[in-house]
């Protein structure tokens, strides 16, 4: 009986014993649950601060190249468009209409309003149906641009960027002059649009103003040829020079001809052109 007994003792204890190794089991695995545990919120840690990283450092460098990119895309493709429907017409000669005078001379234009309205309302509509198709056109940017690096600029998560109309197409049409020479003025005939887009990326948008000006004629006026005509300093230039009566030049301060005598006589209604005082003035000689 005591034989027996003992070995029972034994095999309690050696029960026990299983059961402390089974209880270490336990433990190690609650163990490892807490590793996991720990081991994702570091990576939560990690990737928000990788989320403030982005939003504190990357997003102005990003916001500015997606500006640029995104204006370049916008104006290549208002161009393109209103350069294809400036080509498809053939009635801008008509949009300007020429004064003379009694004598058969150019005396001043004006723009034909009907030319005119109809120009702008069809860029108008040319320029909101480019937009909308660039909104639906996919546009990515390497993030590595964002860095500044030469090296790394076309590495990195690529980060979308879209473009959002908002607001009207502003559509100006209109007139410059520009000097061709001593008796000729140039006249360029001009679009001038202007439109509200917002660019959005990632956490971020921005109201930007895409304009751009197109020309779309180009006219010559040619006015008189003057008998004499000076520089800014008063001295008679060109092939009749020595034939050139003696002038008083009022001069100012630095040296310059005065704005009241520095430009020609007459426009290009009296057949003489407007010259700026630094590239040749018209005088009449003092009696």
């Amino acid at each position: 009986m005591a034989g027996w007994r003992r070995r029972r003792w034994r095999s309690r204890g050696g029960r026990s014993s299983r059961g402390g190794r089974r209880g270490r089991g336990i433990g190690f695995r609650l163990g490892g649950k807490k590793l996991a545990l720990l081991i994702l919120l570091l990576f939560a840690v990690l990737t928000v601060q990788t989320f403030v990283f982005i939003e504190k450092n990357l997003r102005p460098p990003l916001m500015t190249v997606a500006t640029l990119r995104v204006k370049q895309i916008a104006t290549e493709s208002i161009n393109e468009a209103i350069s294809k429907q400036v080509a498809g017409e053939s009635d801008y000669e008509r949009l300007v209409e020429w004064k003379t005078n009694a004598d058969g001379k150019i005396s001043g234009f004006m723009l034909n309003y009907g030319e005119h309205m109809r120009i702008t309302s069809e860029t108008i509509e040319t320029v909101q149906k480019t937009l909308g198709d660039i909104k639906q056109l996919p546009e990515y940017i390497p993030i590595g641009q964002a860095l500044g690096s030469a090296i790394i600029s076309s590495f990195g998560p690529r980060v979308p960027v879209r473009l959002e109309p908002i607001g009207a197409v502003k559509v100006d049409l209109n007139t410059r002059q520009t000097n061709a020479g001593i008796n000729m003025i140039l006249v360029e005939v001009f679009i001038r649009i202007r439109a509200e887009v917002a660019i959005i990326i990632p956490f971020d948008t921005k109201p930007e103003t895409v304009q751009t000006e197109i020309p779309i004629s180009y006219l010559l006026v040619v006015g008189d040829v003057p008998m004499y005509y000076y520089d800014n300093k008063g001295n008679p230039v060109g092939g009749a020079a020595p034939n050139a009566p003696n002038i008083a030049v009022p001069m100012e301060p630095g040296g310059g001809v005065s704005k009241e005598s520095g430009q020609q006589t007459g426009g290009a209604g009296s057949g003489d052109v407007s010259q700026e005082a630094d590239v040749g003035t018209t005088l009449a000689p003092r009696e």
